[in-house]
């Protein structure tokens, strides 16, 4: 076996291989036994490791899915297995409105009784390439709101949901494929990834990486948390003593303040960040979304139904103007008024949902209050 440059994440993988191949994975090429370096491939491919070395990429022998593994310690994560199979087990598995990422299979690692792999679809940075539209955006952000608004439906706080842990499908967006480590290259790591526009396949959305999400009894009254700070770590109650938290109102925070600096403020002008003039209608909700109290930020329900009037007023047009990280782009421009013109629409078809029902006191307590601090 020829082997590359390998970096001890890698190795970890490389000595599990075949115990993958036996569940059913295949890892890259440059994991195999016969491996023979590509003269012609960038010298990067046989480099190319995952940030993270928890995480690793591999094809599902079955049927040639592409797919991802995470190796997860249960003693320093005694949920995240727990919550994602919640999800991915009928009947919440089944609800259209559940935005968690499907597990395919758990497997107990053959090398080390603490830790399990689990096995979940290859998706991508929910940003990779820049949302183009406004409607793009919108799209976007009513499947994560609709998602969180599942898990805490359920209970279930996720106290993570900042951008890193919002992927997307890319089996539309990417037609032809990307590569697992460069994800902006294509499969070959020889030229960029080739894709299409959102608006022509609207892809969804899903929520991963549960580590630290907890679900709580609603009969125990509203939960009472020490601070884990994931990877956002702005949150005011965050840098409050005692330093304790309910953590419904802070996921609010992070898709709040997601939302603010990624895309309403993406515009610089100078050293100065700017907002965004064509998402300007969302600053009044970011800003309760992001309140100083937790108790007086909305909850997820009330953050959908706000977000839904407020883009029932846009027009098409405000619908097809630049949505992050662009100023004026002639090109951009010239192809919203070609798919205009083709009547191509600048959202999916949407029906808001009817059956929310209007949370009792209690239960408004539950997702909003600090039991410390409550009246």
């Amino acid at each position: 076996m020829v082997l590359p440059d390998l970096k001890s994440s890698d190795l970890h993988w490389l000595a599990r291989r075949v115990f993958l191949e036996t569940s059913g994975y295949r890892l890259r090429p440059k994991f195999q036994p016969d491996y023979v370096p590509d003269p012609d491939a960038s010298w990067y491919e046989e480099r190319a490791t995952h940030t993270r070395g928890a995480i690793m990429d591999a094809t599902r022998i079955s049927d040639e899915r592409p797919v991802i593994l995470k190796s997860v310690s249960t003693r320093m994560h005694p949920h995240e297995v727990k919550i994602a199979r919640l999800f991915s087990s009928p009947p919440l598995a089944e609800n259209p409105r559940n935005h968690c990422v499907p597990i395919f299979d758990v497997l107990q690692d053959p090398e080390d009784a603490d830790k399990q792999i689990i096995v979940m679809p290859r998706l991508i940075e929910m940003d990779r390439p820049l949302f183009e539209t406004v409607g793009e955006v919108v799209d976007c952000f009513r499947q994560i709101f609709e998602g969180v608004e599942f898990m805490h439906d359920n209970f279930v706080a996720h106290r993570d949901c900042w951008g890193p842990n919002i992927a997307q499908d890319p089996t539309l967006l990417f037609p032809w494929g990307f590569h697992p480590v460069y994800t902006t290259q294509d499969p070959a790591n020889l030229r960029p990834a080739s894709h299409i526009a959102r608006t022509f396949c609207w892809p969804r959305y899903f929520i991963i990486d549960f580590g630290l999400s907890r679900r709580y009894d609603p009969f125990g009254g509203p939960p009472l948390e020490p601070v884990i700070r994931g990877g956002d770590r702005s949150p005011p109650e965050h840098h409050k003593h005692p330093l304790v938290c309910n953590p419904f109102p802070t996921d609010i925070y992070f898709l709040g303040n997601f939302l603010k600096q990624d895309f309403l403020l993406s515009r610089w002008a100078g050293k100065k960040r700017m907002p965004v003039p064509s998402l300007r209608f969302l600053e009044g909700l970011i800003n309760d979304m992001t309140q100083e109290d937790p108790s007086l930020r909305p909850t997820i329900g009330e953050v959908i139904e706000r977000f839904d009037v407020l883009c029932s007023s846009l027009t098409q047009w405000h619908l097809r103007r630049p949505g992050q990280k662009y100023a004026f782009h002639l090109g951009l421009f010239f192809s919203q008024v070609n798919r205009t013109l083709r009547c191509i629409p600048p959202i999916p078809r949407y029906q808001p949902r009817m059956d929310r029902v209007p949370l009792s006191q209690l239960m408004r307590e539950f997702f909003t209050q600090t039991p410390s601090v409550m009246k």
